[in-house]
């Protein structure tokens, strides 16, 4: 039978093990510490970890129903990674690389400002790129491109194995590397977008192409790109000088960003936010541990106010139209030149909303993002948004604007007359401008509905230009709208802006101003707001395009876009009495508008087009742009009752602005748009 072990000679045990276990520690912490810490901390200094970014999924920009217009396709990069390439072996991979891709068709990134065939030249256009080769290179600013190709080959060691051809191919390659700044931290994008196949085969050739990391990616997709491309935006390289200005928010001198339109001005929402790539180096430079770090979280998605069906029969109508004034029929009739360009906008009433935007002439999205030169030098300007950035003389619609300033400063009622014999005498003998014709004694409402110059002069003198002035600028004119896209401001005339322009105020440009002539200029966006602040009996609303942001998925809405009251007059003096004239004059001018058909003597253009001119309000114009030419624009609003929806149509060169309209009218109300003639100057169908 065992004795049962003292307390003390149980302690003394454990303290025995104690001591032996701290002891043999020490031991191995001197071995750590003392005689292999040189080896360990040589260890600890050359072996690195590298951080790489790696790219967020851009969001998605979608119409006000969700329809998709600019999203993101999954896509395949060639990438090469110095922490895996062996040193001296670069050249060698660029030309296995290059050799698969160049068999199957596919474009690697090269900008060398160099031909990549014999005889070598420099590139046309290419100037600043061809300067800054020179200096990249250290050879003077007289080198010859042969000079160059020689110093190329040479910084980079591309030796005579390789054939001429792929010689200059590793060179661009190598150069574009340098530019980009390649090292552990930035990996360089040899080849985006590549096929399947071309994975598969590259793939297959992995054991020979140390340093080739094949990522899936991202590339920007463009549905249906006819549709709105003025305002959707396209994706580009970004410059020098916007990567100087981005950088400290984390832009890379290789990113893609938004180039214009939306994609431009939501750079912000549609980016992401990128993840983080972490690769552990040893001290020979090689990786040993490649891990993500951090997850990529792919940017919001943007939902527009803009419906593109809507926007497709707006397109249609300004270009049906355009193109129909270029018809010998059509000058023959309206004795005027055909129209070379125009644009339209058309607002919800309600909220401030962009619900279409047309610009012509105008493009595929998908070409501009191809071949951006190409498009811009195409004839007319089609890369000009002339809704935004279009500035015109505002005509006779700017009367609408008059008759307000008019009788809220009291220098006329709803019931003055002001009487009309054709020509406008109070400056006589200097100064006699005209009207189109003698309508006798006319109130607001009969001025604008005979659009009555002589009795918008006579108004406009009355109240003076500070005061015409004041009130353009409360309906918006020569302002920043707070609208969502860069656009111009316009301007409006005044003595100041006369003074800036050195121009000299005469005593009869107040009459000028007062019918939307002189130096004011407006963007058919500042006409598409002054018909909603009418629409709305003087409240204005910014006009804006983005309705809502979401996360990419559409799973959950970040916030809406908040309607914005900019100026509000509405409950000022008398104005609902004031405003309720000015909607009458311009139902009047709906009811009187009238178009000649052949075989059909006149016919309202309203009820033609099928929306009934009882209950549409427009004001028309013909600004002239120059001597003897006019443009012809339209502003308006429907129902005229309740006003769901303004608009405003410009056209350079044009006649019968108001077809288009109606037109617009129809498209909202009906879904469809009608011909207001054919070729054979004979009613037609639905388009």
């Amino acid at each position: 039978m065992f004795q049962k072990i003292s307390p003390y000679i149980r302690s003394i045990t454990l303290a025995a093990i104690v001591v032996v276990a701290a002891f043999f520690c020490g031991i191995k912490l001197l071995q750590t510490q003392i005689v292999d810490g040189e080896k360990y901390l040589k260890m600890t200094r050359e072996t690195n970890v590298v951080d790489q970014e790696i790219d967020a999924v851009r969001g998605q920009i979608v119409d006000c129903n969700g329809k998709v217009l600019n999203t993101s396709k999954i896509t395949y990069n060639v990438n090469l990674q110095d922490s895996f390439l062996e040193y001296g072996t670069q050249n060698t991979i660029i030309y296995r690389v290059l050799t698969v891709l160049r068999k199957n068709g596919e474009k690697w990134n090269d900008s060398l400002p160099i031909t990549k065939t014999q005889p070598y030249s420099f590139l046309s256009g290419k100037e600043s790129e061809v300067a800054e080769l020179k200096k990249r290179l250290n050879v003077g600013s007289y080198a010859t491109v042969d000079n160059c190709i020689f110093q190329l080959y040479k910084t980079y060691k591309i030796d005579d194995k390789y054939d001429e051809q792929m010689k200059r191919y590793i060179a661009g390659v190598r150069y574009e590397m340098d530019r980009m700044d390649f090292s552990a931290r930035n990996e360089f994008v040899l080849a985006s977008g590549i096929s399947e196949g071309t994975v598969l085969e590259l793939k297959e050739l992995a054991s020979l192409l140390t340093g080739i990391d094949i990522t899936e990616s991202w590339e920007r997709e463009y549905l249906d790109g006819t549709i709105a491309p003025h305002l959707r935006g396209t994706m580009g390289s970004i410059s020098d000088e916007q990567y100087n200005e981005l950088k400290d928010k984390g832009y890379n001198l290789n990113d893609i960003i938004g180039r214009d339109g939306v994609e431009y001005a939501l750079e912000s929402e549609l980016r992401g936010i990128r993840g983080v790539r972490s690769i552990t180096r040893n001290a020979d430079g090689m990786a040993i541990k490649d891990e993500v770090t951090t997850q990529p979280k792919a940017g919001n998605s943007v939902m527009l106010t803009i419906d593109s069906d809507l926007q497709k029969l707006v397109q249609d109508a300004l270009k049906y139209h355009i193109d129909y004034t270029n018809t010998d029929s059509c000058k023959s009739l309206y004795g005027q030149e055909g129209s070379t360009a125009g644009a339209c906008v058309v607002l919800d009433c309600k909220t401030g909303g962009v619900l279409a935007a047309a610009s012509y002439p105008t493009f595929d999205i998908n070409d501009e993002a191809k071949d951006y030169i190409d498009v811009l030098n195409r004839e007319g300007a089609p890369l000009l948004n002339r809704a935004l950035f279009g500035e015109y003389r505002p005509g006779s619609t700017f009367k609408t604007i008059t008759a307000t300033a008019g009788l809220a400063e009291g220098v006329i009622t709803p019931e003055t007359g002001i009487s009309c014999g054709g020509v406008y005498t109070y400056f006589a003998p200097s100064y006699l401008p005209t009207c189109l014709g003698a309508h006798g004694s006319l109130d607001v409402r009969g001025g604008l509905r005979k659009s009555c110059n002589i009795y918008f002069y006579e108004t406009a003198r009355r109240m003076g230009i500070s005061n015409l002035a004041k009130w353009a600028g409360r309906y918006g004119i020569g302002k920043d709208l707070g609208f969502d896209l860069p656009m111009a401001t316009g301007q409006m005339s005044s003595l100041e802006l006369y003074e800036s322009l050195g121009l000299t105020w005469n005593e009869g440009d107040v009459v000028q101003a007062g019918i939307g002539q002189c130096e004011t200029a407006v963007t058919p966006m500042h006409l598409a707001v002054v018909a909603m602040t009418i629409a709305n009996k003087g409240v204005r609303y910014e006009p804006h395009i983005v309705k809502s942001v979401y996360d990419y998925n559409f799973t959950e809405k970040k916030y809406d876009k908040e309607t914005v009251i900019a100026e509000d007059f509405s409950n000022e003096p008398n104005m609902d009495v004031y405003m309720e004239n000015i909607r009458e004059g311009m139902k009047l001018v709906s009811a009187d508008s009238y178009v000649s058909i052949s075989g059909a003597g006149y016919v309202n253009s309203n009820d033609y087009i099928g929306v009934g001119h009882e209950n549409v309000a427009m004001k028309t114009g013909s600004p002239q742009s120059a001597p003897k030419v006019f443009n012809s624009a339209v502003v308006g609003f429907y129902p005229a009752d309740d006003p769901e929806i303004a608009f405003a149509v410009m056209t350079e060169k044009g006649t019968m602005a108001k077809i288009i309209g109606t037109n617009i009218i129809n498209a909202y109300a009906n879904g469809t748009i009608s011909t207001h003639y054919n070729e054979d100057n004979k009613p037609a169908s639905i388009l």
